[in-house]
């Protein structure tokens, strides 16, 4: 829940200013591990309301990271072939029921031996993770959190 809170304020954030900076941001930092081109600016805020909803499943280990890159990826690769516009946007329900539907058709199931993925998990850290309240604090002061 702490991923798709912060991702929420990025994006409220972003809003507020109409402008996509935070949400590009993040978004190029995903397609360079995925080994991905950054994606344009037209498609920018539906794959960051795409990345919002699979971060509480992936954190809940409803799906896994592979899965998330895999259905991330793929989506991407259809929206650019699509709709490279990026219009007309999907709202959020419609793109619950997509990972629903995807979710479903390839029949990912949740691994009781796996928790999920922490932001640690994700930064390589050795049980050294960031919380809530320390995300919620840079945001607060306005400094960026250093997720080396």
């Amino acid at each position: 829940m702490a991923a798709e809170r912060y991702l929420a304020r990025v994006a409220a954030k972003d809003e507020g200013r109409a402008e996509i900076g935070g949400r590009q941001h993040l978004l190029e930092q995903v397609h360079r591990r995925l080994l991905m081109p950054a994606p344009p600016a037209a498609m920018v805020p539906e794959l960051f309301d795409l990345a919002t909803l699979l971060s509480s499943r992936v954190a809940s280990g409803e799906i896994s990271l592979n899965w998330a890159a895999y259905l991330y990826s793929n989506y991407w690769r259809e929206l650019s072939q699509e709709r490279p516009s990026g219009t007309p946007r999907r709202r959020k329900e419609e793109l619950q029921a997509i990972l629903d539907r995807q979710v479903e058709f390839f029949a990912i199931r949740k691994r009781p031996d796996v928790p999920g993925v922490r932001v640690g998990d994700l930064l390589g850290a050795d049980g050294d993770t960031i919380s809530l309240d320390e995300i919620e604090a840079a945001e607060r002061e306005g400094r960026e959190l250093d997720l080396r």
